[in-house]
């Protein structure tokens, strides 16, 4: 007779580990499971009635038909508990697996591991039974039933890159640590590459983050998503859902066109928006009264209370046609949505009012932190960025290619390419008031040298002719095709062959940097780029274009005010200025960038050059220029009287000053 089989003694955690998770989401899971201790705002059961709008999302976190999610979210509505403990509880509870989560600094990071997920598992029965305390640190945790959680921060390269990872948690991706320089690739790429190992279906990354600017992480991420969905509430007057958005303005709602959004039902819609009385300056009493929210289809104004029944009523809705074959899905919520206090409408008004009230760069600081913060937009300010009916309002009646009767030299700024090249010609007074008077595209050296040494612009009364006195040649130009020289090196050679044919002509380079008095002399430079020796004091003349951008606009600016100043810089243009040429003037715009909390000049086209040549010509009469600007020219009535030997004499002086810069 056989022994009868003995079962095997099985420890509590080996059976939980065996166990196959029950077919229930996350956000299920969190509210059958997940217990609010004492560090958070409202405490007990976690509760999804409080945050609609994450259900969908969290959902996403563990559906196989998805490998990515990204949300981009406003502050303070319940994304790290929705976002990153959720999954966390339900993975190591269910699927236990090797998840990391990343934050954007040590701190942080340590913050995030000893007050939020150490609390989560003690304060939750259905965590408490994996929980070691002996395996709780602040960098590591290990579960009961095998689960293993590392806690990592952006910054830290190393370790990012130490050990294959199933999950992969990024937590407010637009913080600075997530784009500290290193010889490595960027936080996300190396997140992305320790899932690598796992197979499609089984790999997750989840990133969420409040935005910064529209080159920032989360921004960046989302748009490229295969489809962006947002939470659409019903109007409760005439039913439409529609996402909620401060206003249908543009600044507002980055990633939509003309103020419209896609319906559930694929039509176009206009988007509504928060209204109140008093604009800027309303006082609390009537921003508690009349703030709404005003629906985009029919106008109702919608208060708090229908706001918030409405956000329990909403849905998902995707902003273009969805197929079922997509894997990386993005989320958008803004604090509109939110059911707390900080959702309120009136409480998001004041906000706003409060921060018309600073001044300066202050206010726009201000401004982009409740555009980020609140409304989980990207920050896009632009400080200049003129149109082009505006740049050709500084037309005067000046024909083009003539010099006005009070200009007193010319200056060339040119733009050199891989093939040919742009340019601008300027007149300019001794006040540093120019009129532009000649620019286009010269297609060879030939052309270039025609154009200096040959030219010869006649005076508007026709009693005299004007030669262009000083030029400037960016030294970029790119490379060429193997074997070729660079146009770098091209232009060194040129300036070295022409430099004593009678125009003082220098070698710039825009500087990354900015530059005390706008202009300084680079350093000797020994040899060419190919390792050719270079003659003696052979030097680039670096120039702050940044602020010498600034300064052509504000010279268009005064020719269009009328508001001239002297010697400020007032910029004219000649009478056959064309959209040609605003085109390439308004290829750049300056913006704040919302890192760096700095103003810069950012290309939005390809074709500047015409900019580039109008910096390089206002440069040259600056008066600050190497050796001084268009004042040290003779004033017109001593012109008259130079003989030929003392402007000879007077052009010898200027290549004095030039054998400073790059003559040799």
């Amino acid at each position: 007779m056989s022994a009868k089989a003995k079962t095997p003694d099985w420890y509590p955690e080996e059976l939980s580990a065996a166990r196959p998770p029950e077919q229930i989401t996350v956000s299920q899971w969190a509210e059958r499971n997940r217990v609010l201790g004492r560090h958070a705002a409202i405490k007990g059961p976690y509760s999804l009635e409080m945050v609609p709008f994450l259900v969908p999302i969290m959902d996403a976190c563990n559906n196989p038909d998805i490998d990515e999610v990204v949300c981009c979210k406003s502050a303070q509505i319940g994304g790290t508990d929705g976002l990153l403990c959720n999954p966390i509880g339900y993975y190591c509870d269910q699927e236990p697996s090797s998840i990391m989560i990343i934050l954007a600094d040590q701190e942080t990071a340590q913050y995030v591991g000893a007050e939020k997920i150490e609390p989560m598992f003690t304060d939750s029965p259905a965590l408490l039974k994996h929980y070691d305390p002996k395996t709780f640190n602040r960098e590591e945790i290990k579960t009961r039933n095998g689960g293993y959680i590392s806690i990592a921060w952006a910054s830290s390269v190393a370790k990012l890159g130490s050990k294959p990872i199933r999950i992969v948690i990024c937590d407010e991706i637009d913080k600075p640590g997530y784009y500290a320089a290193s010889k490595e690739a960027s936080a996300l790429s190396l997140c992305r590459e320790r899932t690598n190992t796992f197979p499609e279906g089984y790999r997750k990354h989840i990133f969420f983050s409040t935005p910064t600017d529209e080159t920032g992480n989360v921004t960046v991420e989302l748009f490229s998503c295969d489809v962006i969905f947002d939470w659409h509430i019903p109007c409760p007057s005439c039913g439409q859902f529609q996402p909620l958005r401060w206003s249908p303005d543009a600044l507002y709602t980055y990633g939509f066109q003309g103020g419209k959004y896609r319906g559930d039902d694929g039509m176009m819609y206009k988007l509504g928006g928060v209204v109140w009385e008093g604009g800027r300056h309303a006082t609390r009493e009537q921003i508690s009264e009349t703030a709404r929210y005003q629906c985009g289809s029919c106008g109702y104004l919608i208060d708090d209370i229908e706001k918030n029944e409405a956000v329990r009523r909403g849905k998902m809705v995707p902003r273009t046609e969805t197929t079922g074959q997509e894997r990386k899905i993005g989320f958008h919520i803004n604090r509109l949505y939110s059911l707390f206090d900080g959702g309120k409408l009136a409480n998001l008004v004041q906000s706003w009012v409060n921060v018309q009230k600073y001044v300066g760069e202050t206010k726009q600081k201000q401004i982009q932190g409740f555009i980020n913060s609140s409304l989980a937009e990207p920050w896009k300010q632009v400080i200049i960025k003129a149109e082009s009916s505006k740049i050709l309002s500084a037309r005067c009646d000046l024909p083009p290619m003539v010099v006005p009767d009070e200009a007193v030299a010319l200056f060339c700024g040119i733009d050199v390419q891989k093939s040919g090249f742009w340019f601008a010609v300027r007149a300019f007074s001794r006040d540093y008031t120019g009129w532009l008077i000649d620019y286009g595209f010269l297609p060879t050296w030939d052309d270039v040298e025609n154009k200096l040494f040959n030219t010869a612009y006649p005076s508007r009364d026709g009693s005299a002719t004007h030669r262009i006195w000083r030029a400037a040649l960016d030294t970029g130009g790119g490379a060429k095709d193997e074997g070729e020289l660079s146009m770098t090196e091209e232009t060194y050679w040129w300036i070295i062959k022409n430099v004593r044919r009678g125009v003082n002509i220098w070698g710039t380079k825009g500087s990354s940097r900015p530059i005390p008095g706008r202009f300084k002399p680079g350093e000797d430079l020994i040899s060419s780029p190919s390792g050719k020796r270079l003659p003696p004091r052979f030097r680039i003349i670096l120039i702050d274009t940044e602020t010498m951008k600034d300064t052509y606009h504000a010279g268009i600016e005064r020719a269009v005010s009328g508001e001239a100043m002297t010697g400020e810089g007032t910029f004219y243009l000649h009478n056959e200025t064309g959209e040609d040429y605003s085109a390439q003037i308004l290829a750049e715009e300056k913006r704040i960038d919302a890192r760096k909390h700095v103003a810069e000049w950012v290309r939005v086209k390809k074709d500047n050059h015409l900019l580039d040549a109008e910096v390089l010509a206002i440069s040259l009469a600056h008066p600050q220029w190497i050796g001084g600007g268009v004042n040290l020219v003779a004033p017109p009535a001593q012109q008259a009287n130079q003989n030929n030997g003392q402007q000879q004499q007077q052009t010898r002086t200027g290549m004095r000053v030039l054998s400073k810069g790059v003559e040799v």
